[in-house]
């Protein structure tokens, strides 16, 4: 049961992996892109000078105010430092989580700043051509250990790991806290100078809050919206249609105690610091709703949205040919026609949040110019009701590959792409050239004479059918020729369908033979007239003439078919005589329809009244 047990927990913590790789780090997805990912590792100063510096946890809490204030593409991580590492949060691990362990981080020893910033460095993938990397140091000092020996060390260790990280292009933005910072030596405002960072100086740059606010709007490249609230904390948030997710963060400088939100959908997530509340919505409800913090004073509160979507282009393309235009004489001599071939392209852009929508469909985009490539070649075009539409010539194209560029100031766009589309071409119309007739007037005219004189003796003979007519059972005489030339049909046959392939009812008919045209009614006529429906087949080759005293003949001339007159099987191609009274049943080719056929006189009224 224990073994049972523990299997059942590690396929449980799969499926949470996967679920949160899924919601979190969509856009790392292979095929999809937006700009670059962005990777940032918070470096936390935890000596003990930082209770005095941090009495209130504003560090964690401005840490975890930049963490869940990212977009999907951003991977966060930590390293928490003193005397030595204290605690290493790798990329990629939920907020949750390293809000967690920050939270219980205990403040104590030195300050290893060259340990700390060394292991930082390590967390980060090798991946760097299309990724930001940046490190956000919070500290309140400059390097100090013990001994000389050891601070020495640690300023070595920062220093190589500055160079690391100029070398690679990751940033060091370093917030100050306190008011001194050592000496005229060598400081740790070297890393942000040297790695194209900045320095941000809590009280002379804003509240810890407002800085990790200006260096997420400002230097982590992201489309956003940013404004202001009302003197009352009072947000007013549009959410456009086909959003995969909205982010709204609202950032104060001061505590905030609460926040209400008149949003009615599912997907909410709220998450609340000290100074900063963040609300999370996936697959949100298009429209507009509200937000409002509470607090001593929010006069100050700031506010910054994200709206992302993730989609991806549905082509379409149809081959097409186009015949060029020929002169009269060309026509006439034969010249065979030319063509272009033309490919036409429809591109939309499907959303991928589960509603499967064509984002472009939505007001507000129409008219717009959109850049997209296909098969390597750069083209720019306007919506119009929702699709790009493009014709192309299709010599040498076999396939297309089509990625869409979506740029908005307020807006990411993960876009699963390229998007791959097997061209199926048309051939080109075999030539019919027009033949000249005129040698074949001759052949024409002698052939009219000839079917004129057919006509003629097949009109003196069309009412004689010949038909062998099979011998009495008991018999021993030979089939005899039986000529229907002068006899006319009477009365009625009663249809039953005592069996079907789908096992369906089937009413009863009537068909009336009396007063028909003399001459061959197949089977299939009877049925069709009937609407009775089966399979086309050998019904057609089961033939009624008429005959002598009231008799209709019928004839099995079917492969598979099986006929029987009362208990007697037919013979394929002989004629058997039907009175009235008795039963024809027919076994169809597919073994399981079966049909019976009563021969039936019709009442002197029938006659009359014609039914």
């Amino acid at each position: 049961m224990g073994k049972f047990a523990n299997i059942l927990i590690i396929l449980g913590m799969i499926v949470l992996f996967m679920v949160n790789i899924e919601d979190s780090v969509m856009a790392a997805e292979d095929g999809v892109s937006y700009g670059k990912d962005t990777e940032i590792v918070f470096l936390l100063d935890a000596s003990a000078s930082m209770k005095d510096q941090d009495k209130g946890r504003e560090a964690v809490d401005g840490i975890c105010q930049a963490a869940y204030g990212l977009t999907s593409n951003c991977r966060t991580g930590a390293v928490v430092y003193n005397t030595d590492v204290q605690a290493v949060i790798p990329l990629e691990t939920e907020h949750d989580e390293m809000e967690e362990r920050l939270s219980s981080v205990v403040c104590t020893g030195y300050t290893n700043a060259g340990a700390g910033l060394n292991q930082a460095l390590d967390l980060f993938s090798s991946e760097v051509e299309n990724v930001d990397q940046c490190i956000i140091m919070v500290t309140d000092g400059e390097i100090d250990m013990p001994d000389n020996q050891g601070k020495e060390l640690s300023r070595s260790l920062y220093e190589d790991a500055v160079g690391r990280a100029r070398e690679k292009g990751v940033k060091i933005f370093i917030v100050a806290l306190g008011t001194e910072f050592g000496g005229s030596e060598p400081h740790i405002f070297d890393g942000a100078e040297m790695t194209d960072g900045l320095i941000y100086w809590e009280g002379q740059s804003g509240s810890l809050s407002g800085i990790m606010k200006r260096i997420i709007t400002e230097r982590v490249d992201f489309p956003k919206q940013t404004f202001k609230g009302t003197e009352n904390g009072e947000f007013t948030i549009e959410v456009p249609a086909g959003a995969s997710k909205v982010k709204l963060v609202i950032t104060a400088e001061n505590e905030i105690e609460d926040v209400q939100t008149d949003y009615g959908g599912k997907g909410l997530n709220i998450k609340k610091g000290q100074r900063f509340v963040v609300l999370d919505i996936k697959d949100p409800i298009p429209g507009t709703f509200g937000a409002v913090v509470q607090g001593n004073d929010v006069s100050e509160t700031k506010a910054y949205l994200v709206v992302e979507y993730m989609v991806k282009p549905k082509v379409s393309a149809e081959y097409r040919l186009e015949e060029l235009p020929r002169t009269e004489k060309e026509i006439r001599t034969n010249v065979p026609p030319q063509y272009e071939h033309f490919v036409d392209v429809c591109i939309e852009l499907e959303d991928l949040s589960g509603r499967n929508e064509n984002i472009w469909a939505y007001e507000g985009f129409e008219g717009k110019e959109i850049s997209y490539s296909m098969n390597g070649v750069d083209y720019a075009g306007r919506l119009e009701q929702g699709k790009i539409t493009q014709t192309l010539p299709a010599e040498g194209i076999d396939h297309l590959e089509v990625s869409v560029k979506v740029e908005e100031e307020d807006a990411v766009y993960y876009i699963k792409q390229p998007v791959k589309v097997d061209i199926e071409k048309i051939p080109e119309p075999e030539f019919e050239p027009l033949t000249d007739y005129r040698p074949l007037i001759g052949i024409m005219c002698v052939l009219a004479v000839a079917f004129a004189g057919l006509l003629l003796v097949w009109l003196k003979k069309k009412n004689a059918t010949i038909i062998y007519m099979a011998p009495s059972a008991r018999s021993h005489e030979t089939a005899q020729k039986v000529e229907t030339k002068s006899c006319a049909y009477s009365g009625k046959l009663n249809l039953y369908m005592v069996r079907t392939v789908d096992g369906r009812d089937v009413p009863p008919q009537t068909y009336r033979l009396f007063g028909r045209r003399s001459g061959r009614i197949t089977l299939q006529q009877i049925l069709g007239d009937c609407k009775i429906r089966v399979k086309k087949g050998e019904a057609e080759d089961i033939v009624l003439y008429p005959g002598s005293d009231h008799t209709v003949i019928i004839m099995d001339q079917s492969e598979k078919c099986t006929v029987m007159r009362g208990m007697e099987i037919l013979k394929k191609g002989m004629g058997y005589p039907v009175f009235y009274n008795e039963k024809v049943t027919v076994s169809f080719e597919d073994g399981e329809t079966e049909l019976e056929l009563h021969y039936k006189s019709l009442k002197p009224s029938e006659m009359e009244n014609g039914w």
